[in-house]
Formats: structure tokens, sequence, C-alpha cells
């Protein structure tokens, strides 16, 4: 005769659930809190308990576990459009076939008989699942940060900056003193903080280095430095360089702090939509 646990039943489904959506989250790069992931979960291991305990065949239908994972997205992961919400529901399932399938391949190299499962074998199933789904979003994460923008905030004194930055993987910029990697940005994203001196000499177009030696009794004297660089074009150049006070990267739905870095501001406009190029050695 075999025994079925229901509390254990419903446990290993509320793990199971949390992580699938902790996972879709971190794919959507979706803003969440444990407690609505605890709820999503919380439905999932009810909807289990439920299949189990009342044996009803229209409960088991692909109609009705589709509708119990949109609900399950939306309480964990809040409202959104139509195509977003696929999106999430086709991130759900992905994990959930690759969980699935990890968990069975596992289970079929440390298990003697498929009548006796062992509680500590799902347990590592899971951990091992866990991983491999982990393996998948941080080639995400990487792929995105190759192609795509990323939100990033400067802080010079008490004011703050945010821009919309592409990450350049062909921005190999450093400062020549200390070798931190070099954000470059366009001068009008950041105008609106440098002193009246610097804010003149870029608005007039004639950018006069030497301009900056009336900031030698101000604390921007030491924010500011020459950096020489070359560029297509332009074999001897040279760029205002400007340490902020901190910057951070808007990553895996949290601002992140970045490495040392200076500003070097470009009096041009970038194509596209963004504002700055960003090193991923910053990250």
């Amino acid at each position: 005769m075999h025994y079925v646990y229901v509390d254990l039943l419903f446990l290993i489904n509320f793990i199971m659930n949390y992580i699938l959506l902790h996972l879709t989250a971190t794919l959507s790069q979706v803003r969440y809190t444990p407690w609505h992931l605890g709820a999503g979960s919380l439905l999932g291991g009810i909807y289990a308990l439920s299949v189990l305990l009342f044996s009803l065949p229209w409960l088991q239908g692909p109609l009705v576990k589709i509708l119990v994972s949109l609900v399950m997205i939306v309480i964990s992961l809040g409202l959104t459009p139509w195509l977003n919400l696929l999106r999430r529901l086709a991130y759900f399932y992905f994990f959930s076939f690759l969980i699935g399938g990890a968990a069975l391949f596992f289970l079929y190299f440390v298990q003697t008989s498929p009548k006796n499962i062992s509680c500590w074998s799902l347990f590592a199933a899971v951990a091992v699942a866990t991983g491999l789904g982990y393996l998948v979003w941080d080639h995400h994460i990487r792929y995105k940060w190759g192609q795509n923008n990323i939100m990033t905030r400067l802080r010079f004194d008490t004011t703050w900056v945010q821009v919309l930055a592409l990450v350049d993987t062909g921005n190999r910029l450093c400062d020549p003193w200390s070798l931190n990697p070099i954000i470059i940005m366009e001068v009008r994203a950041i105008i609106a903080v440098l002193p009246p001196e610097l804010q003149t000499m870029y608005k007039q177009g004639e950018v006069d280095f030497g301009g900056i030696a009336a900031l030698a009794d101000t604390g921007w004297a030491r924010r500011c430095r020459i950096i020489p660089f070359s560029s297509l074009g332009r074999e001897k150049g040279l760029l205002l360089g400007i340490r902020p006070d901190e910057v951070r990267f808007f990553i895996q739905n949290r601002w992140k702090p970045s490495k040392p870095t200076l500003i070097g501001v470009a009096n041009q406009d970038f194509p596209g939509n963004y504002q700055a190029l960003v090193p991923p050695s910053l990250f």
C-alpha cells in the first residue's frame, strides 16, 4: 500500500512553484516581492492538493492548468499587457519543462526502484534543475548585456542623473592614471549638473580645455581630468573626464553599484535612444 503525505506534497509543490516564479520573474526582468511570489506559489500548492483530494477530471484539463498558471503569474508579477503576459507564461513553462526533465534525468540515475522515490532525491533533483535554470538565465543576461540597453544612474554631490546607456563591448577606453574603465556620455545628458564654466564651453561648441583652469578653486577641480583617446578618423583626441560620486546600474530588478569609473563627456549626440556607452567590464 502506498501512502501520500498531503503536507509533504503541498510543501514540495509550494517550493517548486516559488522557484519557477522566481526564475520567470528574473528572466522577465520584473520587479517582485517574496510575498507576491509566496501567494502565487500558495495557489499552485492548493491546486495540486485539489487535484489529489477531489479527483475531478476537469481539474486536470489543459485549459484549467493554463488558467491557474496565468493567475499564479498575475498574482506574483502583477498585471501586464497580453503580449508580456504570454511571454511570462512561456518562460514559466520553459522552466517547468526544464526542471521536470532534469528531475527525471537525475532520478533515473539515483533511484533503484521507480516505486520508491525518497524525499531527499526529489529535493536533490530540484537543486540540480534549478542550477540548470540559472545557467540559462545567466546566459540570457550576458546575451542581453552584449546588445541591449541598461538604465544608469550617476550621482554628483546630491544631484542624480539617470540615462539609458548602451552596453558597448567595443568601448575599451580607460583612464591612463587609474586604468579605470570610462563611460562615454553625450554632453546634453549631463550638462545640467556641470558648472557654468563647462556649460558655456560646450554650448559654444568649442571645447577649450584651457578653460578648466578656471575651476581650480572649486570642488570640480578634483573631479576633472583630460583623457587622451583614439578613434576612427581621429588619432589624437582629448576627452574631458569627470569623476562621479556614485554610479549604479539597474540589473536583475535592482540597482547595483558600479566598479570605479570616470565619465567621458563627448561633445556629440549618439544615434538611437541611448545617451551613454558603458563598457561591460564595469559589471
